[in-house]
């Protein structure tokens, strides 16, 4: 079997897997509760405006951080935000999981990238 063929299964197993099935069942209810939807993306959105700074070098905005926290706070709240949420943190991590075991899998040579 090609790499291509295992890179389509693995799409397969990631469509029918009950973290997926369960993040799309998320979404769906949340599409459903405007409020919510829209505290999501602005949650999502300062998010990655915060991770983006950091990325660049620039030192952790504290107030940033107090009003991350303060959304994250108000979705809990939020039955349809919260799930979404959690949903989307479930199915994050096993994507994470996949591309750290597909990096192991390809790590020798990359050295060369690395850090001196």
């Amino acid at each position: 079997m090609s790499v291509h063929d295992k890179a389509h299964e693995l799409g397969r197993a990631l469509r029918t897997s009950a973290e997926y099935q369960a993040f799309l069942s998320a979404k769906k209810q949340l599409d459903s509760d405007a409020a919510g939807k829209k505290m999501v993306q602005e949650f999502f959105q300062k998010k990655l405006a915060a991770e983006y700074d950091l990325m660049a070098g620039n030192p952790e905005d504290q107030a940033k951080s107090a009003e991350l926290q303060k959304l994250y706070e108000l979705i809990v709240l939020q039955p349809q935000a919260r799930d979404f949420i959690h949903a989307h943190m479930r199915f994050q991590q096993i994507a994470a999981d996949i591309y750290k075991i597909i990096g192991d899998a390809v790590a020798e040579g990359m050295d060369l990238f690395g850090k001196e």
